[in-house]
């Protein structure tokens, strides 16, 4: 299917009658993971989200209005839309550039709420924050955020919430600021008032008509554009309607404070104060991350050693070593995000990949030889005798990338390492008795195969204490849903 047929189909329909058909069907739709379940695989929210953009960026209003027929063909073209594997020979990384493309499109709406909006607080604020830090001091959120981190996760939950669940169906897919009578938010720890909400959410929740025109890439290559960044991730609200905001996929508005969406608020490679607040984030991400390795029952953790090197150099171990009764598991933290490079599938993504972890690989295969050595003082505290791992923690997910077929372009290992994304971590630090080394053993055996289709068979606890703790400290916590 053509995207300019696609296009044209979208846009015989008024924007005003099309996006709140949208908005109206999105607020009663499962998890994205129970779309399948009930039939209703089509009607993700990235397509949904799609069909929105290209009616309020292209379309004109006095067309004719929608119907859940014409919503339901729409969302069959979009599901039918060429991609550039029909226009690449066989081989080559054909069917990987695809998977890569509709893995990044839709895995990221299929994490847990609970576990994202409890991670920013808990990463962000709770977390010891190392003295060196640029930006990210005390009053950074207000700086950044105009409240607090907890009442913008907070705002957040208090949106979705009414756009889902208001006892008035009229109002579902919809938020007014003026619905919630000012005592309402003294739940909230700093905004007092719905002008301070307001404030908040034009600042970074709401968008416009005019403003998606004006972003929408008219001379994308139509093979990958649905692929690429949509706004309406980044700003789920839209303005300039009568009756408060609409909210198309409702969503998209807890994307705005997670981890990822904190990142892209606070940082950007423009500017210094961007670059710095990144940085920030990775050292804190550092420490999350031996939060999390905290939290075994069964195993030492030790972190980072720095040791002496001839010149009077010194070099550094991997972030993390966690030493088990038979195992020893080397930590290495990466707080890099996939770009759209990657996302798109492109013909050097597994160059791409290479750039970022071969680094990360060579400093596990170094730190394994600083400790079998026995050469190396610093190390003595660390069993060489025992079996080791190698893990690359990341701050999202790397789709596939412990496949045969990716790692195969990797750069080679002195040991199995397994490339974990922190949302498999804190799942993994919850297996019950010695279940977690069972699965690093069968990683190993895989030769550094991904964690989460190894659980199956283990029993967890029922929450992850570092979460849990992140969740408490935010206003509005919906009653968790842990469903694995």
């Amino acid at each position: 299917m053509p995207e300019g047929r696609y296009i044209e189909r979208v846009l015989r329909h008024s924007p005003d009658s099309l996006v709140r058909l949208i908005a109206a069907t999105s607020a009663g739709l499962p998890a994205v993971r129970e779309l399948g379940r009930q039939d209703l695989g089509a009607y993700g929210p990235w397509a949904l989200l799609d069909v929105t953009w290209v009616s309020l960026a292209l379309g004109h209003d006095g067309r004719a209005p929608a119907t859940n027929d014409d919503l339901a063909e729409i969302l069959g073209l979009y599901l039918a839309l060429d991609d550039p594997i029909n226009h690449t020979s066989p081989g080559g990384n054909r069917m990987e550039g695809l998977f890569q493309r509709v893995f990044h499109q839709q895995g990221d709406w299929q994490e847990s709420d609970y576990a994202q909006l409890s991670r920013s607080v808990a990463l962000l604020q709770q977390t010891p924050q190392p003295s060196d830090l640029e930006v990210i001091r005390p009053g950074w959120d207000h700086d950044l955020l105009g409240c607090s981190l907890t009442d913008y996760v907070g705002l957040a939950e208090l949106v979705w919430a009414c756009a889902t669940t208001h006892p008035d169906p009229r109002r579902r897919g919809r938020f007014a600021v003026e619905w919630y009578p000012a005592q309402d938010y003294a739940e909230f720890d700093h905004l007092c008032s719905p002008a301070q909400v307001k404030s908040v959410l034009r600042r970074h929740f709401a968008t416009t008509k005019l403003r998606l025109r004006s972003h929408f890439p008219t001379d994308a290559d139509p093979l990958v554009r649905r692929y690429t960044h949509n706004p309406l991730r980044s700003r789920p609200l839209v303005g300039g309607l009568p009756g408060g905001y609409l909210v198309p996929v409702s969503a998209a508005v807890l994307n705005r404070a997670t981890p990822l969406g904190l990142y892209y608020t606070g940082g950007d490679n423009n500017s210094e104060r961007g670059k710095a607040f990144t940085r920030d984030v990775g050292h804190l991400f550092e420490r999350y991350v031996g939060r999390q390795l905290d939290l075994l029952t069964d195993a030492v953790v030790h972190p980072e050693v720095e040791y002496q090197l001839p010149k009077r150099q010194k070099g550094k171990s991997v972030d993390w070593i966690v030493v088990f009764s038979d195992l020893v598991l080397l930590v290495e933290v990466k707080s890099t995000r996939p770009g759209e490079a990657l996302r798109l599938g492109g013909k050097d993504f597994t160059t791409i990949l290479d750039d970022q972890f071969s680094k990360a690989f060579r400093q596990v295969a170094k730190s394994v030889d600083r400790i079998r050595s026995g050469a190396q003082p610093e190390f003595d505290h660390i069993p060489g005798d025992r079996q080791m791992l190698g893990m690359v923690v990341t701050a999202e997910q790397f789709h596939q990338i412990n496949t045969p077929e990716i790692r195969a372009g990797l750069p080679p290992t002195t040991v199995p390492v397994t490339v974990t994304s922190i949302q498999e971590l804190e799942d993994a630090v919850t297996i019950t008795g010695t279940g977690f080394a069972d699965v690093l053993r069968a990683s190993a055996a895989g030769d550094g195969a991904a964690l989460r289709p190894l659980f199956k068979g283990h029993t967890f606890l029922d929450h992850n204490a570092v979460l849990e703790q992140g969740w408490s400290a935010i206003p509005f916590a919906r009653p968790r849903d842990r469903d694995r």
